[in-house]
């Protein structure tokens, strides 16, 4: 069975419990994980895209206006998909009216077709779970993923800016044919003082972190390295020790069936044992990923089972260090995405119970 012909089977189970004639999915996310990593962008920093993609009980098709239809249909893997386009002077939701005249339907972005909303956690319940295509590609973006970041630390020079080290994360992921989805560049003081340290013209001393949120077919690779020019200090090399504790907390307590709000509170449990009880407050601390860079943050309260096969991406701080790789879900152990490669140094963390995990260490240089 393909990839499209085995999710069309999950979304037509869904149509009928939901009691639908058919959905439209016309969101970057959506639209490649229906396609089985096809592409429907136009502008890069927006979600929605320029075609869609509708299933109903008996039908797929690929809708899109005169302007996109070509493309979209020779290019992207949707040639199973029943063609059906419409002038580009007239609005989607309009032509999507003539279309599929009188039905009960539901669109992922109701501004593009005028539908309600998809009803229920379609991402949950329906998206989330990982095909073998879809682990295969995303073990194939988190190795260029990490090979750019890789690249990028251990390029970086005193004196280089943040936006030069963003400018070359940017450039080694687009030849790969990665959109950088977030980029994140702290140098020294930005590392203590922000979570989400978008890039300045600050220039390297002595410590920087490097985000990437690499996004390929529609997966999001994450991941975080920490470099450190000069012997690393004893504060800075402990706080890093401390958050790979509770990133292998929270990794050991992810398993299936488990509550997203249980594996979290065992990484709040450890926050607190290394003593640093309130930093999880100062940052979300991750969830479920795949096809958004998280499908939801994950809080104490959160009620909604881990999947198997389901993409993850927890990202732990202490104001001076963090830990993020993306990883997934396979019965008790895990299947690693964007882990560092031979030549990053790693660290073995041990937990009581949770046996030994083996994460980035800080590059020194």
């Amino acid at each position: 069975m393909t990839e499209t012909a085995e999710k069309t089977i999950r979304v037509r189970a869904y149509l009928k419990e939901h009691k639908l004639d058919g959905i439209v999915l016309s969101t970057r996310p959506n639209f490649a994980w229906l396609s089985g990593g096809g592409d429907n962008h136009v502008v890069s920093q927006i979600e929605g895209g320029s075609g869609a993609l509708v299933v109903t009980p008996k039908q797929c098709l690929v809708v899109a206006n005169r302007i996109e239809i070509d493309r979209l249909h020779s290019e992207e893997p949707i040639s199973t998909f029943t063609v059906k386009t419409f002038p580009w002077t007239q609005p989607a939701s309009a032509a999507l009216a003539k279309l599929l005249p009188g039905k009960k339907y539901a669109c992922d972005d109701p501004g593009f077709a005028g539908f309600p909303p998809l009803p229920g956690d379609f991402v949950q319940s329906v998206r989330s779970p990982l095909s073998d295509f879809e682990i295969r590609r995303y073990k194939a973006l988190g190795r260029d993923c990490s090979l750019v970041i890789e690249t990028v630390a251990r390029n970086l020079a005193v004196g280089d800016s943040e936006h030069q080290a963003e400018a070359d994360l940017a450039k080694h992921l687009l030849a790969r044919g990665i959109q950088p989805f977030v980029l994140l560049v702290a140098f020294d003081q930005r590392i203590q003082r922000y979570r989400h340290p978008v890039p300045t013209a600050n220039h390297l001393r002595k410590h920087a972190m490097l985000v990437v949120c690499g996004q390929r077919q529609g997966l999001i690779a994450n991941l975080t390295r920490i470099v450190h020019f000069g012997a690393v200090p004893p504060d800075i090399q402990a706080r890093h020790e401390s958050v790979l504790r509770i990133e292998a907390a929270l990794w050991h307590a992810t398993r299936p069936g488990v509550r997203w709000g249980d594996a979290l509170k065992a990484g709040i449990k450890q926050y607190e044992k290394e003593g640093f009880a309130k930093e999880w407050e100062l940052h979300h601390q991750g969830g479920p990923t795949g096809y958004a860079g998280r499908d939801f943050l994950v809080t104490p309260d959160e009620a909604r089972p881990v999947l198997d096969h389901q993409g993850v991406a927890w990202n732990p701080s202490i104001t001076g260090s963090k830990s993020e790789d993306t990883w997934i879900v396979e019965g008790e152990g895990r299947i690693a995405v964007t882990a560092p490669s031979e030549h990053w140094p790693t660290v073995k963390v041990s937990l009581p119970g949770a046996g030994q995990f083996v994460r980035p260490g800080i590059l020194v240089r």
